[in-house]
């Protein structure tokens, strides 16, 4: 490979601003310039199995081609998250497996590139784990500024470009997707009630401490394939997969609950409002989201600490439908 076309492919992937946008073209660039490379790039998500609550890792495609696989069950990526660092071994097709942890800023790891090659030694080898090195400081450094740097989740950056992709998907037959994985069919709000008043009387270092530990309970008990948002201050967001009205607001409730039961380093307990929406394609996601907020405002208004639906609500007359646009997206601020 001559030096203008290195440096043109590595233009190519330096130039991307999506994370699975830089994974396909990294692909891409594998196909194209490497025959028999493959590589597959896996994010790290913690849950518990059943029935024992065992914490377990796993491994999730980014692209949802592969089957998520059980960290602990592939020795290769095993070795790369028990001391970060890339690890290479021989497999038994006589290829090479090489697991490239991706590890952040504050030492945690997030994904696990996966390659795999069928080259011993030699300069096509060395420019391959180069582009491979090349394209995990780029995906680090785009994958960082998707998430939260207190809490963890993904902010308000990563929930706006995934409201402008489940965008240009409404209104179509193929309905409202996220990557592979399933369809998102409901949009939720979540509030951490009196929140200020935790600021106001164990002061902000506590209040931090506080959302730490409600985004890791939440995240605790989601299921695999539900996205989770920091929208702003004490507001998150959840995009709820697969499942019907009622299947939703057991996902809530299950939330709710945790929270509920959790005592909180020196504030004690915590409760949050919860209100939440269908995600019908044929409005926009931030139309949708206004829904939610319409029956988040219902909970903290009728008692606080519960779970509301708003196309119900609307039924049983206890809210008036919103006709909206998008500028009306106006958030419960208590």
């Amino acid at each position: 490979m001559d030096t203008h076309t290195i440096f043109s492919l590595i233009r190519h992937m330096t130039s991307q601003t999506n994370a699975l946008d830089l994974v396909l073209a990294f692909k891409e660039l594998l196909v194209a310039n490497f025959p028999g490379v493959m590589a597959t790039v896996y994010e790290l998500q913690s849950l518990r199995s059943e029935p024992a609550k065992a914490k377990q890792w796993v491994c999730v495609d980014c692209l949802g081609e592969k089957e998520t696989q059980v960290l602990a069950n592939h020795s290769v990526m095993q070795r790369a998250w028990d001391k970060p660092g890339d690890v290479e071994c021989g497999t038994e097709d006589k290829r090479q497996a090489v697991a490239m942890p991706v590890e952040l800023y504050d030492k945690t790891i997030s994904h696990m590139i996966l390659l795999s090659h069928p080259f011993k030694a030699g300069n096509a080898k060395e420019i391959l784990i180069g582009f491979a090195h090349i394209f995990r400081d780029v995906f680090r450094s785009i994958h960082e500024r998707r998430y939260d740097p207190l809490t963890r989740i993904l902010n308000r950056q990563a929930f706006d470009m995934v409201a402008s992709r489940l965008a240009l998907g409404a209104g179509h037959s193929s309905g409202i997707t996220n990557g592979n994985r399933g369809k998102v069919r409901h949009i939720a709000i979540l509030d951490i009630d009196r929140f200020k008043s935790i600021n106001d009387t164990h002061g902000h270092a506590l209040g931090d401490e506080t959302l730490v530990l409600f985004a890791q309970t939440v995240r605790s008990v989601l299921r695999q394939d539900d996205q989770f948002f920091r929208y702003g201050g004490e507001e998150f967001v959840l995009l709820i997969k697969d499942v019907d009205e009622q299947q939703a607001h057991e996902v809530l409730e299950r939330c709710r609950t945790a929270i509920e039961r959790r005592r909180f380093p020196q504030v004690g307990q915590v409760t949050i409002s919860i209100g939440f929406a269908q995600l019908d394609e044929q409005f926009h996601p931030l139309e949708n989201l206004s829904k939610a907020d319409k029956a988040l405002y219902y909970s903290k208004n009728n008692g606080r600490n519960q779970v509301n639906y708003y196309e119900k609500l609307v039924h049983g007359g206890l809210v008036e439908a919103l006709e909206i646009s998008e500028s009306e997206v106006d958030f419960w601020d208590e």
